[in-house]
């Protein structure tokens, strides 16, 4: 019990004791919480706000937090915030991270903001590349990457490509790297699956072990199939194939970059 009430009052140490009221739009919902002990920590990000008592308005992106008691009976993470919503609330600065806010109270939701409103109908308005081989991807603002599906050696394959820079609405570098190993998804896949099949054939036969029947590369190789593939800016990539139950249902990440190739294959999930 001490050592709650230890963590919140360190917590809300981080943050100067004047209360501040703000307009903020909101970049997406809230999705998860850090875990500190009996507490969680939910968070959301904004990507404007105006101060009301000064009226300043800034595009600067920040972050809402706040603490809940880690209830395994609990529903929802304490406020329900929408993806692009105007909300007005009560608020502490950090100390340290500027435009960093703990919540301390949610006073108004969707309100209207004249700055923000536009902005907002600026955001809503879906971004996306078509590509009249591979097909169309559409931006996530969340998550800063555009997403679509492509076929990929008689698989269809969810692709992810990241933007240009943090938060921006283009994809042009990932959307090159994807044509380039489009064009040539056989070579990369088989390289991709020789690659997997020498690093993990061994784990997959102990994980078997049961199993009176070896498996061989030769079979690992036929047995995995592409179901995930992401692109970072910087050409690196990352690669999710189904396991066929050799891992009882993991998944098998292959990690590279267009440049050097594949660099590391291991199970997650």
């Amino acid at each position: 019990m001490r050592s709650d009430k230890k963590y919140k009052k360190s917590f809300e140490e981080r943050f100067e004791k004047e209360i501040l009221e703000l307009l903020v739009l909101t970049k997406s919902c809230v999705t998860g919480a850090a875990c500190n002990g009996k507490f969680l920590t939910p968070s959301v990000d904004f990507v404007a706000s105006v101060n009301v008592q000064t009226g300043e308005f800034s595009q600067e992106q920040g972050n809402l937090e706040w603490l809940i008691e880690d209830d395994p009976e609990r529903e929802g993470w304490g406020y329900d915030f929408e993806q692009l919503q105007i909300y007005r609330v009560r608020v502490r600065k950090n100390s340290l991270i500027n435009h960093y806010y703990m919540l301390v109270e949610v006073l108004e939701e969707n309100v209207s903001e004249p700055q923000l409103d536009v902005l907002r109908e600026q955001l809503i308005i879906p971004v996306k590349i078509c590509d009249e081989t591979m097909g169309t991807f559409v931006l996530d603002r969340t998550y800063s990457w555009f997403e679509g599906e492509i076929a990929w050696v008689q698989n269809k394959c969810q692709v992810y490509l990241a933007t240009d820079e943090e938060d921006g609405d283009t994809a042009g570098k990932a959307h090159g790297y994807l044509k380039e190993l489009y064009q040539n998804q056989e070579i990369w896949d088989e390289k991709i699956r020789q690659f997997a099949a020498k690093k993990l054939t061994s784990l997959a036969n102990n994980w078997n072990e049961e199993d009176e029947i070896l498996i061989t590369e030769k079979d690992f190789i036929s047995r995995i199939f592409i179901r995930e593939l992401s692109i970072e800016e910087d050409g690196r990539l990352t690669l999710y194939y189904d396991d066929d139950d050799m891992f009882f249902g993991h998944s098998i990440e292959i990690v590279g970059d267009i440049f050097g190739g594949i660099e590391d294959a291991d199970i997650v999930g």
